[in-house]
């Protein structure tokens, strides 16, 4: 498989390089993309433009600009306020999407879905009401993620510790991995890696209130400083003061963690899905073999199932796009079926559309993080989704507990900021 689709990247790579010559005369449409050279799925992306530019009956060539995540929202935020962003541009869902809809920018692809019901057709059950405003779809996504703890088979199995299903049973896990002198989970917590310290306490408040909680802040009937919140966090800093975390994890950044998880330091590492491709890779991870992943139990076992997760890598056509319609067929090409199988097997992300796949060409990580968002529920997406300047403050709030400051107070500061803003 792997020679077969480095086949298919060389021709599309030399195919998009002719395609540039012959069509230097015709129409080029930019495009913003968060992702850069090292990324692993960077060769991927690339030759599903380059693929297109050189197949597409409209002539035009997407000429695409790349970018780190934290840079891509600088850029975004610079771009967008003074009419200057590209034709076509990744987005997020939600409320990131919703301010640039609101503002003007963004062309509806209702229109595009309605004339091509087969199009639409092709996406899983609901991923596209997370980018639908005022009864249309703005975006389309290509991938949806779902927070999973992933754990080392190895080390659980020399300390005699299975897979935990209750939330007691999690601590127990944790209380005896750090009792044989294991680090049982390794988190990330400074400043500019809040999201992850945030997201972790976010999947414990899902396991206390269910999606209710979720649905009242996306609806804006719920309150920032909801006890399950408070409780989330205090439960939380009761697994730091019992030293479940690695020493020192309020200064390590993600990557960091991310190498404890890949060198066997520690047994456990919540992220979301998009870890299996560098957790999978046998070149990059020495543990590779022996990492799986499971859902985090609930502490109420009614809300079972209801999961941090949501949709990924997903496109919007701006205002400033001088074709829509090449635009809209690109991505439709991106979305085909061919396309989304070999992203699905060659950087392990899960499709959010549902084209059947092959399990035997996934490799074992992913495929078991397939199973894991299948038996869900509901999915929680990122509270900076909902909205991105309140969902920042959440995650400076969550690093701010994890340096010791007290929840109720932490949460009480962010609910009168939320009022400040009415």
């Amino acid at each position: 498989m792997k020679k077969r689709f480095t086949g298919i990247i060389a021709a599309a790579l030399l195919a998009g390089a002719m395609a540039v010559t012959a069509q230097a005369d015709g129409e080029t449409l930019t495009m913003m993309l968060n992702c850069t050279e090292s990324d692993s799925q960077y060769p991927y992306y690339k030759a599903i433009i380059d693929g297109f530019n050189e197949s597409n009956e409209f002539g035009v060539t997407i000429d695409c600009v790349y970018y780190q995540n934290s840079d891509y929202k600088n850029a975004m935020n610079t771009l967008m306020p003074s009419d200057s962003e590209p034709g076509i541009i990744f987005t997020w869902e939600l409320g990131y999407l919703e301010n640039y809809v609101n503002g003007g920018k963004i062309i509806s692809l209702q229109p595009y879905l309605d004339a091509d019901p087969e199009w639409a057709a092709t996406f899983n059950e609901g991923v596209l009401d997370l980018l639908t405003y005022n009864g249309e779809v703005y975006g389309v996504p290509t991938h949806q993620s779902l927070g999973v703890m992933f754990y080392n088979t190895r080390i659980f199995e020399e300390n005699g510790v299975e897979v935990p299903t209750t939330w007691d049973e999690f601590n127990q896990v944790c209380e005896t991995l750090k009792a044989n002198g294991v680090t049982p989970i390794t988190m990330a917590s400074t400043p500019q890696d809040a999201w992850l310290v945030s997201q972790y306490i976010q999947e414990i408040s899902n396991g206390i209130a269910g999606y209710d909680l979720f649905s009242s802040l996306a609806d804006g009937t719920g309150a920032w400083n909801d006890p399950a919140f408070v409780e989330a966090a205090q439960l939380y800093m009761e697994q730091v003061n019992n030293g479940y975390f690695e020493e020192g994890f309020t200064g390590v950044n993600g990557d960091e963690a991310r190498e404890f998880m890949r060198m066997g330091i520690a047994a456990m590492y919540f992220n979301g899905s998009w870890e299996c491709a560098g957790l999978g890779d046998k070149e990059k991870c020495a543990e590779a073999d022996n990492i799986s992943a499971f859902v985090m139990p609930k502490v109420n076992a009614d809300n079972t199932g209801v999961t941090l997760g949501s949709v990924d890598t997903s496109f919007a056509i701006t205002q400033n796009c001088e074709n829509v319609d090449a635009a809209v067929a690109f991505l439709k090409y991106w979305t085909n079926e061919e396309n989304t199988k070999m992203l699905a097997y060659e950087t392990r992300r899960l499709p959010c559309l549902n084209w059947e796949l092959d399990a035997a060409q996934l490799s074992p990580l992913a495929a078991t993080v397939l199973d894991c968002m299948k038996a869900q529920k509901n999915m929680t997406p990122w509270l900076d989704r909902v909205d991105a300047d309140l969902g920042n403050e959440f995650n400076n709030q969550c690093v701010a507990i994890s340096n010791g400051d007290d929840p109720q107070a932490c949460f009480d500061a962010l609910q009168a900021y939320v009022d400040s803003r009415q």
